[in-house]
Protein backbone atom coordinates (compact mmCIF):
# COMPACT_ATOMS: atom_id res chain seq x y z
CA UNK A 1 0.00 0.00 0.00
CA UNK A 2 1.27 3.42 -0.86
CA UNK A 3 -0.15 7.10 0.38
CA UNK A 4 0.25 9.88 -2.04
CA UNK A 5 -0.60 12.81 1.04
CA UNK A 6 -0.90 16.50 -0.11
CA UNK A 7 -0.42 18.56 3.30
CA UNK A 8 -2.77 21.81 3.06
CA UNK A 9 -0.08 23.29 4.38
CA UNK A 10 3.61 23.87 6.31
CA UNK A 11 2.03 23.47 9.05
CA UNK A 12 0.40 20.17 8.15
CA UNK A 13 3.35 19.15 6.68
CA UNK A 14 5.16 19.74 9.65
CA UNK A 15 2.81 17.81 11.55
CA UNK A 16 2.44 15.14 9.48
CA UNK A 17 6.80 14.62 9.16
CA UNK A 18 6.50 14.63 12.93
CA UNK A 19 3.78 12.14 13.49
CA UNK A 20 5.84 10.07 10.85
CA UNK A 21 8.86 10.75 12.09
CA UNK A 22 7.84 9.98 15.92
CA UNK A 23 6.59 6.35 14.32
CA UNK A 24 9.81 5.45 13.08
CA UNK A 25 9.20 6.27 8.99
CA UNK A 26 12.34 6.58 6.59
CA UNK A 27 13.11 9.69 5.28
CA UNK A 28 15.07 10.01 2.33
CA UNK A 29 15.99 13.72 2.73
CA UNK A 30 16.05 15.98 5.50
CA UNK A 31 13.30 17.39 7.70
CA UNK A 32 13.25 20.97 6.01
CA UNK A 33 12.86 19.94 2.32
CA UNK A 34 9.59 18.37 3.35
CA UNK A 35 8.15 21.16 4.64
CA UNK A 36 8.87 23.66 1.75
CA UNK A 37 8.12 21.43 -0.52
CA UNK A 38 5.22 22.26 -2.44
CA UNK A 39 4.71 18.12 -3.61
CA UNK A 40 3.30 15.62 -1.89
CA UNK A 41 4.56 13.04 0.54
CA UNK A 42 4.51 9.77 -0.49
CA UNK A 43 4.13 7.29 2.72
CA UNK A 44 5.15 3.74 1.57
CA UNK A 45 4.43 0.40 3.53
CA UNK A 46 7.57 -0.35 4.59
CA UNK A 47 7.53 2.78 6.22
CA UNK A 48 9.76 5.08 3.70
CA UNK A 49 8.89 8.40 2.93
CA UNK A 50 9.79 10.88 -0.13
CA UNK A 51 8.54 13.14 -2.17
CA UNK A 52 7.13 13.08 -5.42
CA UNK A 53 8.49 15.93 -7.27
CA UNK A 54 7.80 14.96 -10.58
CA UNK A 55 4.75 16.95 -12.10
CA UNK A 56 3.95 14.24 -14.53
CA UNK A 57 3.33 11.85 -11.62
CA UNK A 58 1.67 14.28 -9.85
CA UNK A 59 -0.90 15.63 -12.41
CA UNK A 60 -1.20 11.54 -13.37
CA UNK A 61 -2.10 10.93 -9.69
CA UNK A 62 -3.95 13.99 -9.02
CA UNK A 63 -6.29 12.87 -12.44
CA UNK A 64 -7.21 9.64 -10.80
CA UNK A 65 -7.94 10.68 -7.27
CA UNK A 66 -5.30 9.28 -5.49
CA UNK A 67 -3.99 11.99 -4.30
CA UNK A 68 -5.00 12.91 -0.73
CA UNK A 69 -5.11 15.13 2.22
CA UNK A 70 -4.02 14.89 5.59
CA UNK A 71 -7.00 14.61 7.00
CA UNK A 72 -7.63 11.99 4.76
CA UNK A 73 -4.82 10.02 4.96
CA UNK A 74 -5.46 9.41 9.15
CA UNK A 75 -8.79 8.18 8.88
CA UNK A 76 -7.41 5.94 6.10
CA UNK A 77 -5.06 5.01 8.08
CA UNK A 78 -7.01 4.84 11.30
CA UNK A 79 -4.40 7.54 13.47
CA UNK A 80 -5.82 10.49 15.31
CA UNK A 81 -3.16 13.70 14.70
Amino acid sequence: MQYIVSPENKLKRDELYEYLDKNNYNFVDDKEYYIDSNFPFVIEENKRVWICNSITCCACAAQTGQIINTEEYFKKTKKLS
